[in-house]
């Protein structure tokens, strides 16, 4: 199969680590100071140029799909050889590979293997360190100790996968690659599928006439609902899970004939963390935000409030903010750029591993969560589990369990956040407790416990018990 990519943008980045160089005949791209170039080697060529060149299809990899492919057919490319990256599956045409600890099995070697269990599939849209995938792979840990057989697919790979080596889990890394008929196929062999995430709702779609029970589970702000239309044909297969009640409210107001309930996603219990208590603080208050670095995540409103503070009280904090820049949202933390010269309490590291963010809990006092939209971020249940005293806004879902000044406080505006960060100065002696209240709300909704059993509920109604 040899194809051409139109797009050597933001989606194209996305997927060219995961594609076969030699399949690439050339590159496209209607940018000017692109044409001439090449990326590894491979040439980009302007759109008119593709006639010199020999392939069985297009793939384009840009949000700005329909425009690319009337362009491409007033060329005279025939639509049926054009396909957007969401059909990257026909083109290529992968076979299934399970992968486990380093050891590669064909699905049938692996159903061969896992004849007596429970089989249960889980598809994430990615395998990275951001929320979902890892509430995923959290849920995948659990379901695997109650005795189920669990692959772990992701549409395309990443980072994740060295997560899912160390924990012997069995997982795919590019399922988006197979062919939506052997996808099918491959369904048919399992006892229940959860599909993670509302940019899935294609393969929703697709496998809504399979004959096993499909958990659909959305973590989404409300952003990812804008172009939300078309799910009036799920099947009866299809039942609708949100993790947290705003969640549930943002799908329902979008999908106002479509029921939602809601199963939160839980964190893995560390030990050392049922125990770990602040004690004696440090000289300085240990504050950290943790998160991708976008508008949503709003890291700029900590930077604003941190700025707003007395002299006095800026020099008994310090600030770390933990997360990569999405490309998309780089002119968005330039801007930031100035706040963080002044500030000299401030540093900035990069996407972390789980047990390298594991220790910025355990050494931090407390966790700001400044989102504008965040129905459930795993990072703020993470904290409370470390028994960590928690700032959130009100647009973050775990507010509904904030009881403030006893638990964590809730913020409305900069000018809270400020006068609360003045409050962790002059009340630190009572952030120990604080934490310890928090920690009961990760034990009563987000432990491995409490998901093992709305888990079984829902085997027990839907599948098997």
């Amino acid at each position: 199969m040899q194809f051409a990519i139109f797009g050597t943008g933001r989606v194209f980045y996305r997927y060219w680590p995961h594609l076969d160089r030699e399949q690439v005949v050339c590159l496209i791209d209607n940018d000017t100071n692109k044409i001439g170039g090449a990326i590894d080697g491979v040439e980009i060529i302007s759109p008119d140029e593709l006639k010199r060149f020999r392939y069985d299809g297009v793939l384009i990899l840009s949000v700005q799909y329909p425009q690319m492919k009337k362009q491409l057919m007033e060329l005279g490319i025939p639509e049926d050889v054009i396909y957007h990256h969401g059909e990257i599956g026909n083109l290529l045409r992968r076979d299934i590979r399970i992968y486990k600890s380093g050891q590669e099995y064909s699905l049938e070697q692996w159903l061969d293997g896992n004849q007596k269990k429970r089989r249960i599939f889980l598809l994430s849209h990615e395998m990275t360190y951001t929320g979902a995938p890892i509430a995923l792979l959290n849920m995948a840990k659990v379901l695997r100790d109650m005795g189920c057989a669990v692959v772990y697919a992701g549409m395309i790979g990443g980072a994740l996968v060295h997560e899912l080596t160390e924990s012997g889990l069995e997982y795919i890394d590019d399922w988006g690659f197979v062919c939506p008929r052997q996808q099918k196929e491959a369904l048919r062999k399992f006892g229940m599928a959860v599909i993670c995430t509302y940019g899935l709702k294609m393969c929703v779609r697709e496998y809504s006439d399979l004959q096993i029970p499909i958990l659909w589970w959305l973590h989404e702000a409300e952003n990812h609902y804008k172009n939300g239309a078309g799910l009036s044909g799920l099947g009866k297969n299809v039942h609708v899970y949100c993790g947290g009640e705003r969640a549930r409210r943002i799908f329902e107001s979008y999908h106002k004939g479509l029921a939602a309930q809601v199963l939160q996603y839980c964190v893995p219990r560390e030990e050392e963390a049922a125990s770990l208590g602040l004690g004696h603080l440090s000289e300085k208050i240990r504050i950290a935000l943790v998160g991708m670095i976008c508008k949503r995540k709003a890291q700029g409103v900590l930077l604003r409030a941190v700025s707003a503070l007395p002299a006095e009280y800026q020099e008994q904090i310090e600030v770390l903010i933990v997360g990569s820049v999405l490309k998309m949202e780089q002119s968005y933390w330039d801007e930031q750029q100035l706040l963080l010269r002044r500030l000299k309490n401030i540093k900035v590291m990069g996407e972390m591993p789980q047990k390298e963010l594991a220790r910025i809990y355990q050494g931090m006092d407390v966790l700001v969560c400044p989102s504008k939209d965040d129905p459930m971020p795993i990072v703020v249940t993470q904290a409370m589990m470390y028994g960590k005293a928690c700032i959130i806004s009100e647009n973050v879902g775990q507010a509904e369990f904030i009881r403030q000044g006893e638990n964590g406080f809730v913020f409305q505006d900069e000018i809270q956040l400020t006068e609360l960060l003045k409050w962790l100065v002059d009340n630190r002696e009572k952030l120990s407790d604080m934490g310890g209240h928090a920690r009961e709300i990760y034990e009563q909704n987000f432990s491995e416990r409490a998901m093992e059993e709305k888990l079984r509920l829902f085997m027990k109604e839907n599948v098997w018990i």
